[in-house]
């Protein structure tokens, strides 16, 4: 890795730097300024080591789910809930996924103390959520009755949008996407969402919000199948009168180093801009 002294290092902490989200977020981070240092070779790392040269971190996304141990005995006993969903597949299956857990558990919580710019991606911000006290549906069709929420069924590219995602007002978000120039449209009305389209698939989802955060992006609506509908969470970020209120710290669900919507590119630049303060 080589870098400006002027510029803010960037972790990348991703399963493998050869994935096409992988390189899609290192040129997010080069183009915005930044400098990226991967990390995808958790088992050989020293996170103490690695932390001490960043002003920044992306958690990118994950083939496997976080495991449930950290969060299912968040719930009353008896509950269902409490139980492994046999759709869950859990990072401590693999070796190299569980070392990557392990690290990022770590590297997260250092970052939280330090108070770090942190920007989560899908498996990413599940993680933080469960970090900061929160839970996570294992199963999103049991929840809405179908799949098509879940899955690329159709390979269709990250670069275009297949859901729309509502900017709940008044959040640090709803500032990044006032700054979006095309692709999206923005409410006319006050107090009314931004919507944008985006490119989240997945079959988990959170459920309860973590301690300090808030959400600040929504799915479209869902149908469950006890006839209510309901919102799915796409986007958390710090309450700013919490505990990370002074902190850069946002998850989203879909995939912003793709671009579907330009508030990718917008999301990374600000992201850098705030990491380039703790130079």
């Amino acid at each position: 890795m080589t870098n400006n002294p002027a510029q803010p290092v960037i972790a990348i902490s991703c399963a493998d730097v050869n994935t096409p989200s992988a390189q899609a977020m290192i040129k997010r981070v080069s183009e915005a300024g930044g400098a990226p240092m991967v990390i995808d070779d958790h088992i050989k790392r020293n996170m103490r080591e690695d932390f001490d040269q960043l002003h920044g971190i992306v958690i990118m996304g994950s083939d496997f789910d976080v495991d449930p141990i950290h969060y299912i005995q968040r719930y009353p006993d008896g509950d269902p809930r409490r139980k492994i969903h046999p759709a869950t597949r859990s990072e401590l299956e693999c070796e190299h996924a569980k070392a990557r857990a392990k690290y990022e558990m770590a590297f997260m919580k250092r970052a939280l103390q330090q108070k770090m710019p942190m920007l989560c991606i899908c498996a990413g911000m599940q993680r933080l959520n469960v970090l900061c006290g929160g839970t996570l549906h294992q199963h999103v069709p049991d929840m809405i009755g179908h799949d098509r929420l879940t899955q690329n069924q159709y390979n269709i590219p990250g670069e275009v949008g297949t859901r729309a995602v509502l900017i709940e007002p008044a959040t640090r978000m709803s500032i990044i996407a006032k700054k979006i120039q095309m692709h999206f449209v923005q409410s006319k009305s006050p107090g009314l969402p931004t919507v944008i389209m985006e490119n989240s698939f997945r079959h988990q989802s959170i459920e309860a919000v973590g301690e300090g955060l808030r959400v600040c992006a929504l799915s479209d609506v869902v149908r469950q199948k006890d006839g209510t509908s309901r919102y799915l969470i796409e986007g958390i970020e710090a309450t700013p009168e919490g505990p990370y209120g002074q902190q850069f710290l946002i998850g989203v669900q879909w995939h912003p180093e793709f671009c579907a919507s330009e508030i990718g590119r917008v999301l990374v630049k600000d992201f850098i801009k705030h990491a380039a303060a703790h130079i």
